[in-house]
């Protein structure tokens, strides 16, 4: 799916499917962080298993926890699963939450369509993306 938006003060998720997510007009083959400011490529490696982010730790989050000088700290994280819906260890959503920061966890598609609705809203949100899988 490709997706516009008018004008924005942050990074846009301008398309996504599988094996590609794209942020301002250039596409990604691996997972993504994608903060107000930059895109963080090859953000996670899970190994794998029957969950991909039970070895997801708050180490993976740190360029929202400590962002470059002058740049707001986010208060939501939308959290891409990939083709699925899954839940990462609660006992990170509590070390996200205890810092400031919610952890939401959807499917990739529909956190990239949130990323882009809490955008437009101009709400301070990244979002941590795996890759949808190839059918």
């Amino acid at each position: 799916m490709k997706m516009q938006l008018e004008s924005a003060e942050q990074r846009l998720i301008s398309g996504y499917g599988p094996g590609s997510l794209a942020v301002d007009g250039t596409a990604y083959t691996g997972h993504i962080l994608v903060t107000p400011s930059q895109v963080i490529e090859d953000w996670y490696s899970p190994a794998t298993g029957p969950n991909p982010l039970e070895q997801l730790t708050l180490a993976h989050f740190s360029d929202l926890l400590h962002p470059p000088e002058g740049e707001e700290t986010v208060e939501i994280c939308l959290l891409g699963t990939g083709s699925t819906h899954r839940f990462p260890p609660m006992s990170l959503i509590a070390e996200m939450a205890a810092r400031g920061i919610a952890l939401e966890a959807m499917h990739t598609r529909a956190a990239c369509r949130t990323y882009s609705v809490l955008v437009n809203e101009s709400r301070p949100v990244a979002a941590a993306l795996l890759q949808i899988e190839q059918p």
